[in-house]
């Protein structure tokens, strides 16, 4: 079967639909702060069912925890570079990681150093002496 190059075919329109959907409502919501978040719940949330939003997640991760990582990892990367992000110190680590929607710190900062590099206390390091040498420079 021929394939429409500039519109694609139906069943890729009705992912990218189904896509729209559920990453509307994880990022309004910011769903995926909730370390209890799953597949099923989420495509009940968008209309869809379960192998529609696993297809419409697939079609552009890895899979759907990579998907809710990688917002996960954008909005605390994002509270670091802010300076909202209060240090892991004040509280229980495991109980910080979980606001942000990780089951614990060890599984925060293997994704954090999956993606960045970085734990998140050198994340936090390497702002702090950023911050010191911007506040230096302007002395």
């Amino acid at each position: 079967m021929a394939r429409n190059v500039l519109f694609g075919d139906k069943w890729d329109f009705t992912l990218e639909v189904v896509f729209y959907r559920m990453d509307r409502t994880v990022k309004s919501d910011k769903l995926y702060l909730d370390p209890k978040l799953t597949l099923p719940v989420l495509a009940d949330m968008a209309g869809t069912n379960r192998t529609y939003a696993s297809r419409a997640v697939c079609s552009r991760f890895r899979n759907f925890r990579n998907y809710l990582n990688g917002l996960r990892v954008e909005h605390l990367l994002r509270d670091i570079q802010d300076g909202n992000c209060d240090d892991m110190g004040v509280c229980d680590e495991d109980e910080f990681a979980n606001s942000y929607g990780f089951r614990n710190r060890r599984s925060m900062d293997r994704v954090l150093s999956k993606e960045t590099g970085y734990t998140y206390r050198k994340l936090l390091m390497r702002r702090k002496k950023r911050a010191a040498r911007v506040k230096g420079s302007s002395l």
